[in-house]
């Protein structure tokens, strides 16, 4: 008797284990999908001015698990986009790793692109940020 309530146990955990394995993967919903609907929901109140001179247009989630955002620079003569850039791409990292925010992003290692452009729409440069950027203690 004990054995069999033992095993009565033991199949309903093996039930129980069965229907989980099938449904969680229905219910999940993947990163690439929460990616699209949090860049679907962002371009809604696009555009919208992140600080004096830089507006956010919009941004797309890409394949490969990247998030890409469409930038434009107001009011800023950039000359030398290498030095505007190198300057640039630590504040964005730094940002990245201090922000709380950012916790989906870094739990599921999503890429970062920026792209920016100056008041008339031409391209400026653009700056990528990888997981292994901003997961990095120092």
């Amino acid at each position: 008797m004990k054995k069999l309530f033992a095993f009565k146990k033991q199949g309903a955990l093996y039930r129980f284990l069965l229907i989980g394995m099938i449904m969680f993967p229905l219910c999940a919903e993947s990163v690439d999908s929460r990616l699209k609907k949090l860049s679907e929901e962002v371009n809604t109140g696009c555009p919208i001015m992140l600080d004096q001179w830089t507006r956010l247009d919009s941004c797309a989630a890409c394949p490969n698990l990247t998030m890409k955002y469409y930038l434009t620079l107001n009011e800023v003569t950039v000359t030398d986009t290498s030095l505007f850039k190198s300057r640039l791409k630590p504040q964005i990292t730094s940002s990245l790793k201090i922000n709380p925010d950012m916790k989906f992003f870094k739990e599921n290692n999503i890429a970062m692109q920026y792209r920016y452009g100056d008041p008339a729409g031409k391209y400026l440069f653009s700056v990528a940020v990888s997981p292994e950027n901003y997961n990095k203690n120092n």
